[in-house]
């Protein structure tokens, strides 16, 4: 059976170099895919079965509906460029997408929904930056993507402080944190799962197994 071409979308250093966590393509060549790292100025959409939006910096307040401020960082305008054009193409296609952390947050952005600047300043009091240091619950609503990958409450790994706000058109919040933080979206087409959480560093295959079956089917 032919393996299903997935890009994968990496984040740009200062330094001139595309960074990606390996795992990213790991996990979509054990999931049974071909992970292609897809660099800033691709085009080649048609060549695609399904598309990965990578974590990294914050999506710029601009198209997030937030002002910037000292507490954004990250910020790439040719990432957000690129990245937003890649998901349209891919949307338009219909091709199933996985957005994990920024990539999460982008589809929502991509969709006409907002985010918050900062889930501290939004009031949350949640410490979501955690990184190796530990996990975080979320709960998953009953009859989605996100209950039958994760059950009905798990513990998962994230390093944000921005998260979704509202939601964007066709699309809805399917896990949430103790205190409310969105950790999953999904479209109503079925093809499209954004978590907010690190599924490539939580060795979960889940997400990649559903997005390599959807190219599939």
């Amino acid at each position: 059976m032919k393996r299903p071409l997935i890009g994968i979308s990496p984040s740009f250093s200062d330094d001139r170099y595309f960074k990606l966590y390996e795992t990213y393509c790991t996990f979509v060549q054990r999931a049974g895919g071909e992970a292609l790292i897809l660099p800033f100025g691709f085009e080649s959409f048609s060549i695609l079965d399904g598309l990965v939006l990578s974590g990294g910096g914050d999506v710029d307040g601009s198209l997030g509906g937030y002002e910037n401020s000292s507490v954004v960082d990250g910020i790439s305008p040719a990432r957000d460029a690129f990245e937003m054009k890649l998901f349209a193409a891919a949307f338009q296609r219909n091709l199933p997408i996985l957005g994990i952390c920024r990539g999460h947050q982008l589809i929502n952005v991509a969709l006409q929904g907002t985010l918050h600047r900062d889930i501290h300043e939004a009031g949350f009091q949640e410490e979501h930056q955690i990184g190796s240091k530990g996990m975080h619950a979320i709960k998953t609503a009953e009859g989605t993507l996100a209950r039958s990958l994760f059950g009905e409450t798990a513990e998962v790994w994230s390093t944000h402080h921005q998260a979704v706000r509202e939601t964007g058109k066709g699309l809805i919040a399917t896990a949430w944190s103790p205190e409310g933080v969105v950790e999953a979206i999904e479209h109503e087409n079925g093809c499209i799962l954004g978590l907010q959480t690190h599924p490539e560093r939580m060795d979960f295959m889940g997400a990649f197994l559903w997005l390599v079956e959807k190219c599939r089917s």
